[in-house]
């Protein structure tokens, strides 16, 4: 039976796409395949151009294809650059070698031959492999004491641009304000369903020239670069002292932005789930305690059926809201104030793990410690800074009465407010109960809407559920 070699040609990454690399490995290992007497065609052809092998989980299409013909009895003999281009993994050598050993098979590159089911040739192999595994390892790991290094330093992050940026780190203007458009709408209460369709709305096209999603909106928002953090493996190694770019906003708004995000009181939609009514998944019907749908202009009880018309009830909730909400001091009562003890205290903590780190960073440059005391001394500060970072986005919090605390009237800046927020202040400032209508009554009774606030001073809890004695009292 004739036997049959084939050629196995790859590189881990063709920057330009020419696939040159793999043409030279193709004329270099075809002319060897020549002097050891095979003729080699494009069907002999196994190529996996920009392709790892250093990963295990990356998914080789031709490589697999190869294993599977050589397992079907269609290969005998293997002709590749080098052996590190079959395989940088001893674990797949291995599995070679057993496959050999019941079927043989000869592996020929250009600096040697390892027939496999030799004594001689496995060693050859498994040296090879070795030694290759050895030398991405060592590669591996300068790289990300080089990644640290740089991230640690402020540096520009490498690889895909960020929204607001060029690839140095320059800002882009006109993206930069859809940045602090992003930032601004949301840290005053619109959901981001809704600062995605506003964006579409106003023909705002994401970077890569498509819509924006939430998804894409939330990417924005939780990406600390904007406030000039460096991110070095999901911790925080290097500040807007250090950062060699501008931030777009500041870290009081990104902090802001986080403690919204992370607020568990925090009601979210999906796309096409944005609420239209005030009411609608919020206010409830007081015999069954589940939140009113919308029907038409109407709420209607999803388990008695009972409907009311929606305008009034509305009516009654927004003069109740306005009207506390001008009451003197009533905003300062009801809020959630601030820990200013307690957030200057983190922003102590935050400043001294940051000087803290510049100067592990210090005496690693000036060889006052090595590479294993600067990684452990680097880790227990970064988790630190990490831990005081978000504790302070959580005090900053996501209250929505805390965003009308600046305005010179408040119950106007509530009438003024989109639907988002004006819903956000509702959740935060009562429970809203529709009675049934009377049979027979005529026009509409203000009573029929309860208005049960959560709380009226500061430090009470905020009830998460209307208390039973009060429902019972109001039936």
């Amino acid at each position: 039976m004739t036997k049959r070699a084939v050629l196995y040609l790859r590189i881990s990454k063709d920057a330009t796409g020419d696939g040159a690399a793999v043409d030279r490995q193709r004329d270099l290992a075809t002319a060897l395949a020549k002097e050891r007497g095979y003729t080699l065609t494009r069907h002999d052809e196994y190529v996996d151009n920009s392709v790892s092998a250093s990963k295990i989980n990356v998914v080789r299409p031709d490589y697999q294809r190869l294993k599977a013909d050589y397992e079907a009895g269609k290969i005998d003999a293997i002709f590749c650059y080098d052996l590190d281009r079959l395989t940088r993994q001893p674990r797949e050598l291995e599995d070679w070698i057993d496959a050999a050993e019941r079927r043989g098979l000869a592996i020929i590159t250009l600096n040697g031959e390892a027939d496999l089911t030799t004594d001689g040739g496995r060693m050859y192999a498994r040296i090879k492999v070795t030694v290759a595994k050895a030398e991405m390892d060592r590669k591996s790991r300068r790289q990300k004491d080089a990644n640290l290094q740089r991230a640690a330093r402020g540096g520009v992050p490498k690889g895909t641009r960020l929204t607001g940026y060029d690839t140095d780190g320059r800002v882009i203007q006109s993206e930069a304000h859809v940045v602090e458009r992003i930032f601004r709408e949301f840290t005053r209460g619109k959901k981001l369903v809704n600062i995605a369709k506003g964006l579409e709305a106003d023909g705002v096209l994401s970077r890569g020239g498509g819509a924006w999603t939430v998804s894409s909106v939330r990417t924005v928002l939780t990406n600390p670069r904007y406030a000039g953090r460096r991110m070095h493996l999901g911790k925080v190694v290097a500040g807007p002292d250090k950062a060699k770019w501008t931030p777009i906003v500041t870290e009081t708004v990104y902090d802001r932005a986080q403690g919204i995000l992370s607020d568990p009181n925090r009601k979210t939609n999906r796309v096409g789930t944005a609420r239209k009514y005030l009411g609608a998944g919020l206010f409830q019907c007081i015999l069954c305690r589940v939140p009113v749908r919308t029907n038409g202009q109407r709420y209607a009880c999803p388990e008695c059926g009972r409907v009311r018309t929606m305008g009034p009830i509305n009516d009654v909730v927004v003069s109740a809201i306005v009207d506390r909400l001008r009451k003197p001091d009533m905003l300062a009562r009801m809020a959630t104030p601030l820990d200013e003890a307690e957030d200057a205290r983190l922003a102590s903590v935050i400043a001294d793990a940051r000087a803290l780190l510049s100067n592990i960073e210090n005496d690693y440059d000036e060889g006052n410690i090595d590479g294993k005391r600067y990684a452990a001394a680097h880790e227990r500060t970064s988790a630190k800074l990490q831990a005081a970072l978000e504790a302070r986005a959580a005090l900053a919090g996501g209250d929505a009465l805390g965003r009308l605390a600046t305005a010179p009237d408040p119950g106007q800046a509530f009438l003024d407010a989109d639907l988002d927020l004006r819903r956000s202040i509702v959740d935060a400032c009562m429970f809203v109960l529709i009675k049934p209508g009377r049979q027979g009554a005529r026009g509409f009774d203000p009573t029929d809407v309860v208005c049960a606030w959560r709380r009226t001073q500061v430090g009470e809890t905020i009830s998460p559920v209307v208390p039973a004695t009060v429902v019972e009292s109001l039936v």
